[in-house]
């Protein structure tokens, strides 16, 4: 494979070489796809689905509490139990405490299963409760 430098007047070559951007165009879709599914934060659980919904993105400006269907408790991506719950929100709260707190309940959770998490928050921090849907699709 060689490389042409002009035509036979030896002017410049006005063709552009597309092949490396391709190639760095292919790399970082590539990053880009094992990235993206890392960006969720806290456990993944199987949300309920609600018709009436408020898009939001997490950035990680909420703390996240997940809540799965076997009834065991989450604070972001470390186990704990409804006994240390707030002790472990509080911890986190102290980094940042800025945060609000988003609720992720497994979609197979009765509403008294959320509600004891919900009752083991901080009394200061419950005004501030966002709950996690997935969106009804029409």
């Amino acid at each position: 494979m060689g490389m042409n430098v002009g035509d036979k007047k030896g002017g410049p070559m006005g063709d552009i070489n597309v092949t490396p951007l391709v190639d760095v165009v292919l790399v970082l879709l590539i990053i880009f796809m094992v990235v993206t599914p890392m960006l969720t934060s806290g456990v993944d659980v199987k949300l309920p689905r609600a018709a009436t919904t408020q898009s939001s993105q997490d950035h990680g400006q909420h703390l996240v509490i997940s809540v799965r269907d076997d009834g065991v408790v989450f604070v972001d991506t470390r186990q704990t139990n409804n006994e240390n719950l707030e002790e472990d929100i509080n911890a986190e709260l102290r980094k940042d405490a800025a945060r609000s707190l988003l609720i992720k309940g497994d979609k197979g959770l009765t509403w008294k299963q959320v509600r004891e998490v919900m009752d083991n928050i901080p009394e200061e921090r419950r005004g501030t409760l966002l709950l996690a849907t997935e969106k009804i699709k029409e």
